[in-house]
């Protein structure tokens, strides 16, 4: 319930053509379809993106408009501070116990919040210098190969598909794998 009460807000807020990075992305897509917010989020063409580190290829961010730069990993980087703060109060009653994850949250939101310009600023200098350092070089190239930006989007597609092809074996593949174990198995036993 939760997720889909955010999910609608990141709608309301967002409006069209957003993108959410979740690490179960591939199933809350089924969920969101089959919720009642369904309708809304496929009116705004509302995409769904798995963090890097997870690596389903076909909610991939490389695969994914309009990410950018970004790695969706925030959570796990949350998750991960927390994690250290829980294996110091393991022993602690429920309300110290309490306590301190409140105070380490507050800490956090407090040093997030101060890095916040710096870490929007920095990735827009890192943005920019993509743009201006790999512009030039991408523009002689497109013209030496005589091809569009239309084609680095094609390019895309058919990377994704062929990454996708080999996830499933052929018959003859799968039987050349029996094969060679039986043949191993065979060369064991004797």
């Amino acid at each position: 319930m939760y997720a889909l009460a955010t999910t609608n807000k990141i709608l309301d807020v967002y409006g069209q053509n957003g993108t959410s990075g979740y690490d179960i992305s591939c199933s809350f897509s089924k969920t969101v379809a089959a919720s009642s917010i369904a309708t809304k989020a496929k009116f705004q063409g509302h995409n769904f993106a798995v963090n890097s580190f997870h690596g389903h290829l076909l909610y991939h961010p490389v695969y994914r408009l309009r990410l950018g730069i970004e790695d969706l990993e925030t959570c796990e980087r949350v998750f991960s501070a927390s994690n250290a703060v829980a294996s110091v109060i393991c022993h602690a009653s429920y309300f110290h116990w309490l306590q301190f994850i409140d105070l380490h949250f507050d800490q956090w939101n407090q040093d997030k919040y101060l890095e916040l310009s710096r870490f929007l600023y920095n990735n827009y200098k890192q943005v920019l210098h993509y743009i201006n350092d790999y512009t030039p070089m991408v523009e002689e190239l497109k013209t030496q190969l005589q091809i569009q930006d239309t084609d680095f989007e094609r390019w895309n597609v058919e990377e994704l598909e062929y990454l996708n092809s080999l996830s499933v074996e052929s018959e003859d593949k799968v039987q050349n794998a029996v094969y060679v174990e039986a043949l191993e198995s065979l060369a064991h036993a004797e």
